[in-house]
C-alpha cells in the first residue's frame, strides 16, 4: 500500500505536481503567481494546498537550479505542518541587480520548488539539570577543524 499525498489545485489548467524521475526525492512545484511582500522579498505561489497522509508532514525547498535566476528561499526550508491546509507559498529573496519583480514574473510556469514528504516522529521534551558531556562539548561553528 503506497502513501497518498492529497493535492488541491488552485488554478484551472495547471498540472498536478509530479516527480521528474521516479527516483526523485521531491515533487516539482511550478510558480503560478508572484506577490511582492516588500522590496526584494517575493512570495512564489505554488498554486496548491495539500493534505499529507497521517503521521507525515512536508518540507518545501527551492530546486537547485533556482540559483541561475538570482533567487534564494528566504528561510532556507519551509516546514509544512500536517494540519496546515492553506496555499503553499515560497518566500524568495532576489539577490540580482535587475528588477526583482520582473525577474520573478519571468519564472511563472517554471519549476521553482520541490515538496518532500517526511515521516513525523513524535517526541517528548524533558527538562534536566545536566546533559551528557561529549568530546566536542560546546565547540560550535568551525570547531571540528574545517
Amino acid at each position: 500500500m503506497s502513501l497518498v499525498l492529497k493535492v488541491k489545485l488552485h488554478y484551472s489548467g495547471m498540472d498536478t505536481p509530479q516527480k521528474a524521475h521516479a527516483s526523485d526525492a521531491g515533487l516539482d512545484l511550478t510558480l503560478m503567481e508572484v506577490v511582492e511582500k516588500r522590496a526584494g522579498i517575493f512570495f512564489f505561489d505554488c498554486g496548491i494546498s495539500i493534505e499529507p497522509p497521517a503521521g507525515y508532514y512536508t518540507e518545501l525547498l527551492p530546486r537547485s537550479s533556482i540559483y541561475k535566476h538570482d533567487f534564494m528561499m528566504s528561510n532556507g526550508l519551509g516546514i509544512i505542518d500536517p494540519d496546515y491546509r492553506g496555499r503553499l507559498f515560497m518566500p524568495m529573496r532576489y539577490l540580482g541587480r535587475g528588477n526583482g519583480l520582473e525577474e520573478a514574473r519571468a519564472l511563472i510556469g517554471s519549476r521553482v520548488g520541490q515538496l518532500i514528504l517526511r515521516k513525523l516522529e513524535p517526541f517528548e521534551v524533558q527538562e534536566v539539570e545536566e546533559i551528557k558531556n561529549t568530546q566536542r562539548g560546546e565547540g560550535g561553528f568551525g570547531s571540528s577543524g574545517r
